[in-house]
């Protein structure tokens, strides 16, 4: 995992994540930040605030930097609405949030394939489902309910670990 350090500078305040540096200096003028050096977009997206949550009506979803801390509403009136979850190693702490908006479709959560799910299946969370690298996690369309729900959060190694959900989640077949 990459080492952040924030150090200041003649009035400048740098973000080394090494082996990069950003520089980051405050303009009293237009009371902002002005980026210096480095990715002006991985640094605002590291800086700012969770996306806001949006129905998710297409068929596939891919997460990215971005979409950390958004909620998912799967919307999809049949079939199954498949997201990608983002390499954990890469976004230690990203938090992601899946709802059935539909009980006629399924939600399939599928994370990279160095990557695990660690979740409890049944809605009173008697039985853990830890499925092999690369092995998603699925909310049927046969049990499950309007609502059900699920927010995983990556470890920054190689697990997404559930934080709290309800409905039954399963081993993708």
């Amino acid at each position: 995992m990459p080492t952040r350090n924030i150090f200041r500078k003649s009035g400048t305040a740098f973000i080394k994540n090494s082996p990069n540096s950003i520089g980051i200096q405050f303009d009293t003028a237009k009371n902002q930040f002005t980026y210096l050096d480095g990715d002006d977009a991985t640094l605002k997206s590291l800086l700012a605030a969770p996306a806001p949550d949006a129905a998710w009506t297409a068929a596939t979803l891919t997460l990215t930097a971005a979409m950390n801390g958004k909620t998912h509403v799967a919307t999809l009136g049949s079939g199954t609405s498949t997201a990608t979850l983002p390499l954990a190693a890469t976004y230690p702490g990203y938090r992601a949030t899946f709802i059935c908006g539909s009980a006629a479709g399924e939600i399939l959560i599928n994370p990279n394939a160095a990557d695990q799910i660690s979740a409890k299946g049944l809605v009173d969370h008697s039985t853990s489902v830890k499925p092999t690298a690369g092995t998603g996690i699925k909310n049927t369309a046969a049990t499950n309910v309007l609502g059900d729900h699920i927010t995983l959060i990556s470890d920054g190694v190689n697990t997404w670990h559930e934080v709290s959900g309800a409905g039954i989640w399963a081993t993708q077949p």
